[in-house]
């Protein structure tokens, strides 16, 4: 969520901030500010003084992915207009397509290794500041969500499940009722089922729409990251009648 920052506090705390903009920091896992600061805060750090320069920022929730995070910050500092030196637009158009590729079960390891290399030299020789912006940003980020950004290059996983096109949608045994109205909703046809039978989604056809999820009363649609729940591959009877 994105809070404007209405009078520059100084010298403070992130977690001083956020109660006066009425955020609640136990929930948030890292909070980024805007440029001219441009600098991640992971939540272990919200009690360290620091100077607030920013005139917003915005927060992250425990099921935000922060490689998506880096991955729209580097994308809204290259928009800038001011953005214009070579090392900075084209740099920047690099790091972007790259993490827009992890983000979208496209990453390499090799893509990684690329970023850790075009970073420092964006840094060290861009002329305007969003283009050194973008490369402290990136290199910042990948110290401090590691954990969180390299499955997407090394195993094409989002480890918080907060990158769509790494969810996928499940139906629970436990809460179908075989109603009908997920495959009712689904127009990709990739449910399989009949009345009185728990339903079950066919990955490969399956385009992430929601509208199963949406559809299903019994919330028995879930989707899932990297940690799957246990469905059988076929429909079965259903457990609840």
């Amino acid at each position: 969520m994105d809070y404007t920052i209405a009078n520059t506090p100084g010298q403070t705390t992130t977690s001083a901030l956020l109660k006066q903009l009425g955020a609640d920091a136990s929930e948030l896992k890292a909070v980024w500010y805007a440029f001219p600061q441009a600098c991640f805060v992971p939540a272990a750090r919200f009690d360290d003084e620091l100077t607030v320069t920013a005139p917003s920022l915005r927060t992250y929730g425990q099921e935000d992915c922060m490689c998506d995070a880096l991955r729209e910050v580097v994308g809204e500092l290259r928009a800038a207009d001011e953005c214009t030196c070579t090392f900075g637009h084209e740099g920047g158009y690099q790091l972007h397509t790259i993490l827009s590729d992890a983000c979208t079960k496209k990453g390499q390891p090799s893509d990684l290794a690329l970023i850790r290399d075009l970073a420092p030299a964006m840094s060290a020789h861009a002329m305007c500041d969003e283009g050194k912006a973008m490369a402290n940003a990136t290199l910042q980020a990948l110290d401090l969500f590691a954990n969180e950004i390299e499955p997407h290059f090394a195993k094409r996983q989002c480890p918080t499940s907060g990158c769509k096109a790494f969810q996928t949608y499940h139906i629970l045994v436990s809460k179908c009722t075989g109603c009908g109205k997920c495959l009712e909703a689904c127009e990709d046809g990739a449910i399989m089922g009949k009345a009185r039978f728990v339903h079950v989604v066919d990955q490969r056809k399956c385009s992430q729409c929601n509208r199963c999820l949406e559809a299903c009363p019994e919330g028995a649609v879930v989707t899932a990251g990297a940690k799957k729940p246990k469905t059988p591959p076929k429909p079965i009877p259903c457990k609840r009648k």
